[in-house]
């Protein structure tokens, strides 16, 4: 959509994107990690679809806040990740 947002690095060297509408409150968003896929999941699906950043936020589904609802949505965008990348073939 032609978004512009912060970029973090992950310690594996990813980056993941926060769009510049979800630093409503800050000038500059917050170093911590799981602050920013925090502020991804409140508004996912929004905003996070990208695989880099699904990938992030189901790897740490068990330590946000999201409601089961939007866990579910979480998983299906990774599955079908997996599947355009070719994971999922059996």
């Amino acid at each position: 959509m032609g978004q512009r947002g912060v970029v973090i690095e992950k310690p594996n060297g990813e980056q993941i994107e926060i769009p510049k509408e979800l630093l409503w409150d800050y000038k500059k968003a917050p170093d911590d990690l799981l602050w920013r896929l925090q502020r991804i999941a409140d508004f996912f699906p929004v905003y996070g679809r990208d695989r880099k950043t699904v990938t992030a936020l189901y790897e740490n589904i068990e330590k946000l806040r999201m409601d089961e609802t939007t866990k579910l949505l979480l998983e299906e965008y990774k599955m079908a990740w997996e599947e355009r990348s070719g994971k999922n073939k059996k």
